[in-house]
């Protein structure tokens, strides 16, 4: 177990921000796509008044960038420096506006009611490896809030944890770095409800020879229901479960 999983995090998304495009078959349309689903569901949540987001995990700004180019006025958060550095070069490329900055998720620097809408997506939650760190993870994001503005959080929905020792493979199929084929996928190695992850892009054939490989990050598989709970602790209100908005389930809560 690593001494400081704060430090494992920062490490693994500066490693994978260069080639984190790869973990869609195509970025450029999951932005697209990713930014519409969330725009009807702020629009149907909290109504055409939400217009100032807090991207509180923003990565390197696959929801960001889609919301950016749909006219709401982001700011982004991360732990990862590279990850932020690389959402502000593709907002500049693409010609947005998206402010961005390194805070953890835990210490968010916003002044309070700043915000109509939080987004933290991606399953980035689970990083804080207790629920009571999750919870003063949701407590910095209501305190964000303006009354009757809302959170927004994606999850992935764990089952029960497997056995200690466990090594699963999650392959993501091909993809092309660099000109060269190769395949992209994720070790993740158990260890009660705690498991650690990382990310290889390995050649294609029997050898699998790793071409790029992330240092491991760590991972708590805390149940949606439990999250969904906590947000109710810290003083959301008419907290639900949405299906099919995106690609995991989102929670959704208002201040």
């Amino acid at each position: 177990m690593r001494s400081d999983p704060h430090a494992s995090v920062v490490e693994f998304y500066d490693a994978l921000a260069p080639w984190y495009h790869l973990v869609y078959p195509d970025w450029e349309a999951s932005i697209a796509w990713q930014g519409e689903a969330l725009a009807a569901l702020l629009a149907a949540e909290w109504g055409d008044g939400v217009r100032r987001l807090r991207d509180v995990t923003m990565g390197v700004g696959t929801q960001a960038l889609g919301l950016a180019a749909r006219g709401y006025q982001v700011i982004g958060s991360d732990l990862s420096p590279s990850s932020v550095r690389r959402a502000g070069a593709e907002a500049t490329r693409r010609g947005l506006t998206l402010r961005g900055h390194v805070a953890d998720v835990r210490a968010l620097a916003a002044r309070p009611g700043s915000a109509d809408a939080v987004l933290a997506c991606d399953n980035a939650l689970p990083h804080l490896l207790s629920e009571d760190e999750i919870q003063v993870a949701l407590a910095e994001c209501i305190r964000c809030l303006r009354p009757g503005g809302g959170c927004v959080v994606s999850l992935r929905d764990y089952g029960p944890a497997p056995a200690p020792g466990t090594e699963e493979i999650k392959d993501y199929g091909h993809r092309v770095w660099e000109g060269r084929a190769c395949r992209l996928r994720q070790i993740w190695r158990w260890r009660g409800p705690i498991y650690d992850v990382a990310f290889e892009l390995v050649a294609p054939g029997a050898a699998a020879e790793v071409i790029l490989r992330t240092p491991p990050t760590t991972y708590f598989a805390v149940p949606v229901a439990r999250v969904a709970a906590l947000m109710g602790v810290v003083g959301f209100s008419r907290v639900r479960r949405v299906d099919g908005c995106l690609f995991q389930p989102v929670l959704v809560g208002t201040r």
